[in-house]
């Protein structure tokens, strides 16, 4: 903007100096036009009187020829004000003047001395070169014009010139032309002034304004400050507005999406509930008929009943105990806990039963801090980890690794067993889901439940050497890390 002020005052000026130079030039163009006009009337009045001498050729010199050409120029100047005229040849210079309309108290009758030179030099040209000529001669206050013709065709000796002033005082008009200049190069610099101070005035403002939003949490409604400018106000009161809106809707977004939650789980325990009618169903009919059976038999068969009733109890007691797990989930207690130690206990518990199954098992973590319910999570982890022993192979592994990584922690379980069957991909993590006769199906199930009590994901992979990996990956706090 002040630029463009700068360019307006420039333009401005460059216009003042032009109209100054039309003016200039247009004032000199008619007093010209002028001096012509009255040199062509002359030659008009002079061509009557030339045509009074029949064969005889009149002598210039001649005094009463002289007051003939004094009566032709009285006769025509009065009517070009300010022009002043004579007659001139090269053999006896001046022979006549007049000026008319000469504003001084005396009758003015002899040619001016100052410009005698410049009138014959120009009324010599148009003698030599048989046309009209006009000269400019320019001064500080006035341009002088002087034009020169042959009298007549038939009198190529005789010129008759005109002469006038234009009075253009080009000095006083370049000083007003400079003042006007140096006024526009004020203007200019006390309007690039006050445009800067509103411009640093609002950068101040505007940077008041990014702090203040760059400063807001993405969760609290965001309530800008006003700035006292009512343009940035109103600017200010939109965003402000906007923010109340998408505070609102995320009010809502979560409402819904605790209902869909809620729904979901809903959803899954009756789906949970009907499997588990089923799988409770089971054990509690084998153990009814072996009871059965068992009155009428030895008491050896009867102790060998009573054992097989206890392991299907138990069984259920555990399937039970899971499910029990996954409705305890809202009661989380988030706490600091350190990863190397926590996971290095996971994996010892299940030595034992790696070593029967011949897998090796192996944990990695670093000395770092993570936030999560260290038995909840630890509940997810030992499923995580039973599942991947449970499909490797003899002389196979299984490595449970843990980080930090971006604010997240990971925590994942590899195994290098067959993988996941492809049929299994879609309700790997569905309850009662499993390919194996003695599972239950719920490990999966249960850990994912938990993790996504945490607010993170489980997910499935492919690991490099073809088996399946697990990942966990719960969000941190910042105070946790």
């Amino acid at each position: 903007l002040w630029l463009l002020i700068v360019v307006l005052c420039l333009a401005l000026g460059l216009l003042m100096t032009a109209l100054f130079y039309f003016s200039v030039g247009a004032q000199v163009r008619s007093t010209q036009a002028q001096v012509e006009n009255a040199g062509a009337n002359i030659e008009n009045r002079f061509a009557f009187y030339l045509a009074s001498f029949q064969q005889t050729t009149p002598a210039w010199s001649d005094q009463e020829r002289r007051r003939e050409l004094e009566l032709i120029l009285q006769m025509v100047l009065p009517n070009f004000p300010g022009v002043e005229g004579g007659f001139w040849t090269q053999r006896d210079g001046f022979v006549a003047y007049a000026f008319p309309t000469y504003e001084g108290n005396v009758l003015k009758k002899d040619v001016p001395v100052a410009e005698t030179g410049r009138i014959r030099d120009v009324a010599s040209a148009a003698i030599g070169n048989n046309r009209m000529q006009t000269r400019r001669f320019d001064a500080p206050r006035e341009s002088l014009l002087i034009s020169a013709r042959v009298a007549s065709p038939n009198r190529p000796e005789l010129a008759l010139w005109t002469m006038s002033r234009a009075h253009v005082s080009v000095a006083a008009a370049y000083g007003r032309l400079t003042y006007g200049v140096v006024v526009l190069f004020f203007l200019a610099l006390v309007s690039g002034g006050w445009v800067l101070f509103v411009l640093v005035r609002w950068q101040r403002r505007l940077r008041t304004l990014e702090n203040s939003i760059v400063s807001a949490s993405v969760d609290e409604k965001l309530r800008l400050p006003e700035t006292g400018q009512t343009d940035l106000d109103r600017i200010v009161s939109a965003l402000n507005q906007l923010s109340a809106k998408l505070q609102a809707a995320r009010e809502e977004s979560r409402a819904l999406s605790r209902d869909l939650s809620r729904a979901e789980r809903t959803t899954a325990l009756a789906r949970m509930a009907a499997q588990l009618a089923h799988e409770i169903r089971n054990p509690i009919a084998s153990v009814r008929l072996r009871a059965e059976n068992a009155l009428a038999k030895s008491p050896e068969q009867q102790t060998a009943a009573l054992r097989f009733a206890i392991q299907e109890i138990a069984r259920v007691d555990d399937l039970l105990e899971r499910l029990l797990a996954v409705t305890r989930l809202d009661q989380l207690r988030r706490e600091p806990v350190h990863l190397r130690g926590w996971l290095n206990e996971r994996v010892e518990n299940f030595h034992a039963q790696a070593e029967r199954a011949g897998v090796r098992l192996e944990g990695e973590a670093p000395d770092a801090i993570a936030s999560f319910d260290p038995q909840n999570m630890a509940r997810a982890l030992d499923n995580l980890l039973l599942n991947a022993i449970q499909h490797t192979p003899a002389k196979g592994s299984v490595t449970a690794r843990a980080k930090i990584d971006n604010s997240r922690c990971l925590i994942s379980v590899e195994d290098t067993g067959p993988g996941i069957a492809d049929k299994m991909h879609e309700k790997l993590f569905e309850p009662f889901a499993t390919t194996r006769t003695e599972g239950v199906g719920l490990g999966l199930s249960i850990a994912r439940e938990i993790v996504e009590a945490h607010s993170g994901t489980l997910r499935s992979e492919t690991s490099q050497n073809g088996g399946a990996r697990f990942v966990i990956d719960l969000p941190q706090d910042k105070s946790a890390e």
